[in-house]
């Protein structure tokens, strides 16, 4: 009988774990900033890493190097000798999760942040009083980015939750915020409960701290408009610990129309925080991104809904003009 690919990624890991810790004792600290997203759901968070794997030369996670969670200096020294400098992403994903498909794409890499946050469960969220090991996640870091010869970037759910307890571990730390309104990233909740699970009362995407709370509202439109107020709302707080110098602000819709354009102003943001960075030339032509902020992606059956929950929790003006055409629904 084979065994299945995650029983033996595991043990992999579990073997690998002491000798990537001798390869990697030796390190310190990552001497560049490291960079991590700061963006609520279905916020283009997956498209920006994309961007920056095909333009820049910046340390994403890649698939192959994401099987290495526990053995993250081989992993990356495997995918770096692996690595296609004239790669470009397919800006596609799959999946339940949506991990893009291709060895090369990158990856969210939950299990490695789970591990060194040290999150069991469904919680996204270290305990106040939770001992983490600065340390030796500084000694991976630093491995990884020896390897990269690059600044890092992360895009994970469990790292943007607790940022604050990153920046405290490590040197120097930035923050890439996406931003997207929320009428469309409530609007996009709804359609990925539906397309994934086929039921709109399956809750999706990020836990905030108040979940108790939220999944006692009983109709789902106001509990995924109330989720994403909960989820700004902690990214508010978590931005407002940082100067502003440190936050790059992207626009969702700047990121569709204008990626190339974006692509640079992130370069520059590095460079400024003394990470200059090696940029494709030329760069890549993207084919045109479709920008799902459109009534053709909003379900008419909740609709109305949607604008009152908006307007409800974030003011009228958060609803846009437009009403959904009747038989033009897009999914996504």
């Amino acid at each position: 009988m084979i065994e299945p690919t995650s029983s033996v990624l595991e043990r992999m890991n579990a073997q690998l774990a002491t000798v990537d810790d001798e390869y990697t004792r030796h390190f310190t600290s990552p001497t560049r900033p490291v960079s991590f997203v700061v963006a609520t759901p279905r916020s283009a968070s997956t498209l920006f890493q994309q961007l920056v794997c095909s333009t820049l030369s910046v340390g994403c996670v890649s698939n192959i190097m994401a099987r290495f969670w526990m053995a993250p200096f081989i992993g990356a020294t495997l995918e770096q000798d692996l690595h296609d400098p004239r790669f470009v992403s397919a800006l596609r994903s799959y999946g339940r999760h949506y991990n893009p498909a291709n060895a090369h794409e990158p990856h969210e890499w939950g299990w490695f942040w789970r591990r060194w946050l040290k999150l069991d469960g469904t919680s996204c969220y270290c305990a106040s009083d939770q001992e983490l090991d600065a340390r030796g996640l500084s000694q991976k870091l630093s491995a990884i980015e020896s390897i990269r010869d690059a600044p890092l970037l992360f895009d994970n759910l469990y790292a943007m939750c607790n940022l604050d307890r990153l920046a405290a571990m490590l040197p120097r730390v930035l923050a890439i915020h996406l931003r997207r309104p929320p009428y469309y990233v409530a609007n996009s909740i709804l359609n990925a409960r539906i397309d994934r699970y086929g039921d709109i009362n399956a809750f999706f995407g990020h836990r905030p701290r108040n979940y108790d709370e939220l999944v006692k509202i009983d109709d789902p439109v106001e509990q995924v408009v109330a989720q994403v107020q909960a989820i700004r709302r902690e990214m508010d707080e978590t931005l407002a610990r940082f100067a502003d110098d440190d936050v790059l602000t992207v626009d969702y819709i700047d990121l569709i129309q204008s990626p190339q354009r974006i692509m640079h102003r992130f370069a520059d943001f590095l460079a400024s925080h003394g990470a200059p960075v090696e940029r494709r030339d030329p760069m890549p032509e993207f084919p045109q991104l479709r920008d799902r902020n459109s009534s053709a992606f909003v379900r008419s059956e909740h609709a109305d809904r949607l604008a009152a929950h908006v307007t409800a929790y974030f003011g009228p003006d958060a609803v846009p003009s437009h009403k959904p055409a009747a038989g033009l629904f897009l999914a996504g």
